[in-house]
C-alpha cells in the first residue's frame, strides 16, 4: 500500500508542476514557438519535393504545340506533354541530387556557359571606332606569319647511302624517295603548319640553311627528308580590314571575360580559393 500511495503522490506532483508551467507566460511562448517551427519545418519539407504543374504552364504548352504542329492540342496531346514535363522535372532533380553536374564534363560545361551568358547577357555589335582602337592597342596580335616554300625527298626510314643521295641532289640529279602524301613541293607553308606537320627541330633547321641548297638527312615527325628551301616571306602586319573579323571576335571575347571577372570579384569572400601548387 505504501508503494501505491507513493506512486499516486508522485503522479499528482507531476500534474501540479505541469499546471504551474502552463500558467507561466514564458513557457507558453516557448512552447508555441516550438509548435510553429515544427509545423513550418514540416510544410517546408512537404513543399521541397513538390513538382508543380500550373495553369500557366499548361497554357504555354498548348501554345507551343500549336506553333510547332499548326493545330490545336487535344486532351491526349496535353496529357502526354504534361507527363513528359513532370518526368523531366523529376529526372532533373534526381540528376542534381546525384551530383551529375559535378562529375559529367559536358553537363558542367553547359552550366558554365549558361552562367556566363546570364552574367553578360546579349552584347550588341561593337562600332568600328571601338574596333579600330582595339586593333591599334593589340596590333602585335594581327600579322601574317612567316612562310617557307621548299621541296624535299622523303624516306620513311633513314637511308644507308645518305651522303650519296645528298651529293646527287646537289648535282641536280633525280632521286626517288618514298611517297609523301603532300607531294614533294611545299609552296608558301606557314611556320605554324610546318611546325605542326614536321616538328620544331625540322623548322629550326630550315631557318639555318640558305636558299637553293640541299641539306639532309633531316628527321621529322614523319620520317627523314632531304630539303631545299626555295623561297621565304617574313612576318608582316595585317591591315585593319584584313584583320577585322579576328579583331571583332577578340574584342567580344575580352568584353565577356571582363564581365565574368567583375562578377566573380563582386562575390568577394563567398568562396575560399585554395591552390595546391608550388610557387
Amino acid at each position: 500500500m505504501t508503494g501505491f500511495f507513493a506512486k499516486k503522490n508522485k503522479k499528482a506532483g507531476a500534474v501540479h508542476m505541469l499546471k504551474v508551467l502552463i500558467r507561466d507566460p514564458l513557457v507558453m511562448f516557448l512552447g508555441l514557438g516550438v509548435i510553429v517551427f515544427g509545423l513550418y519545418y514540416g510544410l517546408e519539407n512537404d513543399d521541397s519535393d513538390a513538382v508543380e504543374l500550373s495553369e500557366s504552364n499548361r497554357n504555354v504548352f498548348a501554345e507551343q504545340f500549336e506553333l510547332l504542329t499548326g493545330r490545336q492540342a487535344t486532351q491526349a496531346d496535353l496529357a502526354k506533354i504534361e507527363d513528359d514535363y513532370i518526368r523531366e522535372e523529376v529526372l532533373f532533380r534526381e540528376a542534381i541530387d546525384a551530383g551529375m553536374h559535378l562529375i559529367d564534363p559536358e553537363v558542367r560545361e553547359k552550366l558554365v556557359q549558361e552562367m556566363r551568358y546570364q552574367i553578360t547577357g546579349y552584347l550588341p555589335d561593337p562600332d568600328e571606332a571601338k574596333l579600330v582602337a582595339y586593333y591599334l592597342k593589340h596590333i602585335d596580335r594581327y600579322y601574317v606569319e612567316p612562310t617557307y616554300s621548299f621541296q624535299h625527298v622523303f624516306f620513311e626510314q633513314l637511308p644507308d647511302n645518305s651522303e650519296g643521295i645528298l651529293a646527287k641532289l646537289t648535282r641536280g640529279e633525280e632521286v626517288k624517295g618514298d611517297e609523301f602524301w603532300r607531294g614533294r613541293l611545299m609552296p608558301a607553308y606557314g611556320v605554324s603548319m610546318i611546325r605542326g606537320m614536321f616538328g620544331k627541330a625540322f623548322l629550326d633547321t630550315m631557318d639555318k640553311h640558305a636558299f637553293s641548297e640541299w641539306y639532309g638527312p633531316q628527321e621529322s615527325l614523319l620520317g627523314w627528308h632531304f630539303v631545299k628551301v626555295t623561297h621565304s616571306t617574313p612576318r608582316s602586319p595585317l591591315t585593319f580590314d584584313e584583320a577585322k573579323m579576328q579583331v571583332t571576335n577578340d574584342y567580344v571575347v575580352d568584353r565577356l571575360d571582363s564581365a565574368v571577372k567583375d562578377y566573380i570579384d563582386d562575390l568577394g569572400d563567398k568562396y575560399r580559393i585554395i591552390k595546391h601548387v608550388k610557387e
